[in-house]
């Protein structure tokens, strides 16, 4: 039999145990919201800091909406798949990953490309501020999609990072997309494609620093 004090003491630690994990997560969500809602209202600061949608000016409206929901509905789809499912404590497959690196670069050319035979473009640009707008805008994705994941992948830290870029880089293109009114092909490899494969890299180079097991192992004190 148990005393009186012993029941209570247990039927405290149930209640903490049942009321702890409820109160994190929902003080972490609340976080993830801002910092997300942050993040949004930087990359709209960038769109205009860029001259706004009026530069889209030139392609007709309907077809700029429509390449714009698809940037967004691949960066969504992108943002799922990058992140851990829920109840895992490791990060998603190895496959699922590459897939985001590869696919996310590979879909934006393909969605611009087959778009480019329903318009002409009002004018012919190399690309290098496109190129230069997608790098300003995705930093602000990154970052919350750094917190949202919150994990150490100690087996394949570059591969998440760069799946983390890519992802973000996704969003970028949302943005870009806004302002951008062209889809040449040698225009979207240039100012649409180059960028997104450059913040695979970047994303692989911050993984390796940010999800390896030695970074994790960095905040364990020695004997």
């Amino acid at each position: 039999m148990t005393s009186p004090e012993q029941d209570r003491m247990r039927e405290l630690v149930l209640q903490a145990a049942r009321a702890g994990p409820p109160a994190r997560h929902s003080r972490r969500g609340r976080r993830l919201a801002v910092l997300s809602g942050l993040a949004a209202a930087a990359m709209v600061a960038v769109l205009y800091l860029w001259g706004g949608p009026g530069h889209a000016v030139g392609r007709p409206a309907p077809t700029g909406a429509a390449i714009v929901a698809g940037m967004a509905a691949l960066a969504l789809v992108a943002t799922w798949l990058a992140l851990p499912p829920a109840r895992s404590m490791l990060g998603p497959r190895t496959t699922r990953l590459l897939a985001i690196a590869i696919g996310v670069p590979v879909l934006v050319a393909a969605w611009l490309l087959g778009w480019h035979a329903f318009y002409d473009d009002p004018n012919v640009r190399t690309g290098f501020r496109c190129f230069s707008l997608t790098l300003a805008a995705a930093p602000w994705p990154f970052v919350a999609l750094v917190f949202a994941s919150h994990r150490r992948d100690p087996r394949h830290p570059m591969l998440s990072g760069a799946a983390l870029g890519a992802a973000a880089g996704a969003w970028a293109a949302v943005v870009v997309e806004l302002w951008c009114p062209l889809a040449d092909p040698s225009h979207v490899a240039v100012g649409h494609v180059a960028p997104l494969l450059a913040l695979c890299g970047l994303g692989a180079f911050l993984g390796a620093r940010l999800f390896s097991l030695r970074r994790l192992g960095a905040g364990i004190p020695g004997p």
